[in-house]
């Protein structure tokens, strides 16, 4: 039995208990206000009619885009000062300064610079994940041992050639790592600023169920915003299958 399939199981177990404990406590509780799990998934339909979808693609591309820019602008930036000691000092500092500051907090003056659209949403998710992936890689990068890089040196291995071989696999996997963990981060995130500015979204999908106290229509909207973030985190958790199956190919 693969590692995923166990997890998958686990977390389909999981699911069942939640689901088991939620509608002990709307039987418990019998107010509207916590609808049982039957009455919010009878409400699938209504949700669809209400542009579910389109909410759902929005979210998926200030997600796609906030994480993508923040991954590939910080791998290149952890590769860079896990290989050179003098960009490192500069850079470190700087890094160690800002990644304690709260982002969220940050909201109103990105608002104000960059607007209450799109591009406010997705610096601020970038902003989030950015540090994270920074300092993740930098510090795979610099893990290497160094006689890794002099093996392929004494066999006439180009620059790319190296990279590709040494540095690009341990940078790729600290992504990974750092995207696991960043992944929950940016969704919440992203219901926040969801709220501000937009009409489209999960975060401004839910809200506006909850203003118009349509319960079982929040319910759903929180239902699909988790399905999309345990979706994802499957999908990381496949490439980082994928990329252990050829790293022990090559290996053999």
């Amino acid at each position: 039995m693969s590692p995923l399939f166990k997890r998958i199981c686990g977390s389909l177990l999981a699911l069942v208990v939640v689901h088991l404990i939620w509608l002990l406590a709307s039987l418990g509780v019998n107010k509207a206000i916590l609808p049982s799990p039957v009455v919010v998934y009878q409400s699938f339909g209504t949700l669809v009619k209400a542009q579910l979808g389109w909410h759902i693609m929005v979210s998926l591309r200030r997600i796609f885009i906030g994480m993508g820019v923040a991954l590939v602008i910080g791998s290149g930036l952890g590769v860079l000062m896990g290989r050179s000691k003098l960009w490192n000092n500069l850079l470190d500092p700087l890094i160690y300064l800002t990644y304690p500051i709260p982002k969220l907090a940050l909201l109103p003056m990105i608002m104000l610079l960059f607007g209450l659209g799109e591009l406010s949403k997705i610096i601020l998710i970038s902003l989030i994940v950015f540090p994270q992936v920074v300092l993740s890689v930098r510090d795979a990068v610099q893990a290497i041992p160094e006689h890794l890089y002099d093996i392929y040196q004494c066999m006439q291995a180009s620059s790319w050639q190296r990279f590709k071989a040494i540095t690009l696999p341990a940078s790729f996997s600290a992504v990974l790592s750092t995207s696991r963990i960043s992944l929950g981060t940016a969704i919440s995130v992203l219901f926040f600023t969801e709220n501000y500015g937009t009409k489209y979204g999960m975060g401004y999908f839910i809200m506006d169920a909850w203003t118009r106290m349509d319960y079982p229509m929040m319910y759903g909207g929180i239902l699909v915003l988790s399905g999309i973030g345990f979706s994802l985190f499957i999908l990381i958790d496949l490439l980082g299958m994928t990329m252990s199956w050829q790293k022990k190919k090559l290996d053999a």
